[in-house]
């Protein structure tokens, strides 16, 4: 699994009002290609997805995975960036409530579900929703390949929790 932002150095995640742990960054999106992984998982947060969804070589990043089939999976305002893409037309998936009216907008149907799967991309609503989002993440991640991985990261973004890495 890698660490992959926008900036190169270190992220640092927000855990309750108050910055957590830094985290080693592995590669940054000029430095690596979609191509180097097999699934991409988007974490949620509010800063993270806001900050990636307006960077168009995170976009096309997310975009490649999409055109190429690969597992995405997202959870809490994770699917932000996916709105961005185009991809999310006529797909079920759920997300933080707050984003429920930008899936809808999107074409997306909204449920409110502890987490969904649908084809290959897996959402979750909330930190809460952790055990049963990584349950279904590892089985999806399970029947891929090589389960070369990349967690999407926007610098000093990331939500602060030893079951994201």
């Amino acid at each position: 699994m890698s660490v992959v932002s926008l900036k190169d150095g270190k992220i640092k995640g927000w855990n309750e009002g108050d910055w957590g742990k830094s985290i080693a960054v592995d590669f940054t999106l000029e430095g690596t290609s979609p191509d180097d992984y097999d699934a991409l998982m988007l974490p949620g947060g509010v800063m993270n997805p806001d900050k990636l969804r307006n960077q168009v070589l995170a976009v096309e990043f997310a975009k490649s995975f999409t055109e190429a089939g690969k597992p995405i999976v997202a959870i809490c305002l994770g699917p932000q960036l996916l709105i961005e893409t185009g991809w999310l037309r006529g797909k079920t998936l759920t997300s933080f409530p707050s984003l429920k009216t930008d899936l809808r907008n999107a074409g997306a149907n909204w449920v409110d579900d502890e987490v969904v799967n649908q084809q290959g991309l897996v959402t979750s609503r909330k930190p809460g929703d952790i055990p049963a989002f990584n349950e279904e993440m590892i089985d999806l991640f399970a029947s891929g390949s090589e389960n070369r991985i990349c967690v999407g990261q926007y610098a000093k973004a990331e939500k602060s929790s030893t079951t994201w890495r």
